[in-house]
């Protein structure tokens, strides 16, 4: 069977959620092409083995296994790269559920306009079947930029939206022109250090197309404990040390990028702080978390030296 686009999937402990990836997975219809899904297990113990390997004999879709225990999110996903087969690349997070349709999408998008890579929106699903009361809406787990069919995505932050910003969750790449390389994602930023926003930030500077796709959808299960207000402002404050280091690492003039980053950091923990004692927010310390997060964001800009890893996404 030819394959259009092999779907990657890295996994380390949440086979629990992983199950209800593959099964959105292998259940991609439409007369668009083959696929292929390839699965990279990050633990040691390889926790998601039996389960995909009697998958891929339950649903006869082509699924390969593969395990590599080193803690390093590039090491995984360049392995999942290079067993790929199809000109495309789709990405997918193992806590994602991929609408029917989400394959034929990105597919027909990448082919429709020559694109380098095409992004999806990700909506969220929480545990327990509400958002959480500090963020009713579930708007700070939700990455929907809202653009038609199509359009081109431009922006100067390299690729952020109302403080949102692109990765790999629910993204597909054309591998001739973004993944070829012998080391796709840098390994030296696969410690939970931004290696996905550093790709795009190269991407972007030499000239590769990115589009935005809608029909491309993707439900993220939300755990209790990934809902909590202090799991985000760690979550935020880690992104924008992911900005600032990957923006640092791929500037033409690193000191003055490192001074206008800096400059920014400070000028987002200066507003945010007084907007946090202005607003009142320092009162209902329960449900307000706007400026607390903005903070947040700014003193992830001035300490990207010591980047936050791996967070504890668990209960206690």
């Amino acid at each position: 069977m030819s394959v259009d686009i092999s779907v990657v999937i890295l996994s380390y402990d949440r086979v629990h959620l992983l199950e209800r990836t593959l099964l959105g997975c292998a259940t991609q219809g439409g007369d668009w092409g083959g696929f292929e899904i390839i699965v990279v297990d990050n633990h040691p113990d390889e926790l998601a083995r039996s389960l995909v390997e009697g998958l891929a004999v339950e649903t006869g879709v082509a699924m390969t296994y593969l395990a590599d225990p080193r803690r390093n999110i590039s090491i995984v996903r360049n392995k999942g790269i290079a067993a790929a087969q199809g000109r495309y690349v789709a990405f997918i997070d193992d806590d994602e559920e991929p609408q029917p349709n989400w394959l034929a999408e990105l597919t027909a998008c990448l082919d429709r306009t020559g694109a380098d890579a095409a992004f999806g929106p990700k909506l969220p699903e929480f545990e327990g079947g509400r958002a959480p009361d500090w963020d009713p809406e579930g708007w700070r787990y939700t990455l929907d930029f809202q653009m038609p069919t199509d359009e081109e995505i431009h922006m100067f932050g390299r690729l952020r939206k109302r403080g949102k910003g692109l990765g790999s969750g629910n993204a597909a790449f054309r591998v001739a022109t973004c993944l070829s390389g012998p080391e796709p994602f840098s390994v030296a930023f696969g410690n939970a250090n931004g290696e996905d926003t550093q790709l795009l930030f190269r991407l972007a500077m030499a000239g590769r197309r990115f589009v935005w796709c809608p029909g491309a959808v993707v439900h993220e299960f939300i755990e209790q404990s990934r809902a909590r207000p202090d799991y985000m402002v760690t979550r935020m404050k880690r992104g924008s040390q992911h900005y600032a280091v990957c923006r640092i690492d791929t500037s033409d003039n690193k000191p003055l990028t490192t001074a206008k980053v800096a400059l920014l950091g400070l000028a987002q923990m200066t507003v945010h702080a007084g907007l946090y004692v202005a607003s009142g927010e320092f009162l209902d310390r329960q449900h307000r978390y706007d400026h607390r997060i903005g903070m947040a964001k700014g003193l992830g800009k001035l300490t990207w030296t010591a980047p936050i890893g791996f967070i504890e996404e668990k209960a206690a």
